[in-house]
């Protein structure tokens, strides 16, 4: 190796020295697939009102539990399957959305609509016994 070759190696080398470990580390595939969950709500007690009429929603232990109709609910992973963020639901369009980039799932199964998501989010089950709601999954 010449001269000119050895000082083109080491000034690529010390380049990549030089960047920060944490762009490394974000670009390692985080797992968003959702909690296991099993728990019950009692719909009588005021923290989970919402859940007392159509299109009410909560998220709770890791999941986004919606009222779908007056007999079905819907438990989706309440995490952004893209990068992590935090989803809200939007009763007039029956979909989840993500605030941070724009993805959308449909609130029923919880298939990408739109959006950077690669995946659909982790469906639950839910099964409504009087005012207990068990979810599991």
């Amino acid at each position: 190796m010449d001269r000119k070759d050895f000082l083109k190696n080491s000034a690529a080398l010390c380049g990549l020295a030089l960047i920060p470990s944490g762009i490394i580390q974000s670009c390692k595939k985080q797992d968003y697939s959702g909690p296991n969950v099993n728990f019950t709500l009692d719909l009588s007690q005021s923290a989970n009102a919402a859940l007392n009429s159509v299109g009410g929603s909560l998220a709770v232990n890791g999941v986004l539990i919606m009222r779908l109709d007056p007999s079905n609910f819907s438990v989706l992973s309440a995490t952004c399957t893209h990068q992590g963020c935090q989803l809200g639901y939007n009763s007039g369009m029956s979909k989840v959305t993500c605030p941070c980039h724009g993805a959308s799932f449909n609130a029923s199964n919880g298939s990408v609509l739109g959006g950077p998501a690669p995946t659909a989010l982790k469906k639950y089950t839910a099964t409504l016994n009087g005012t207990i709601l068990t979810v599991a999954g």
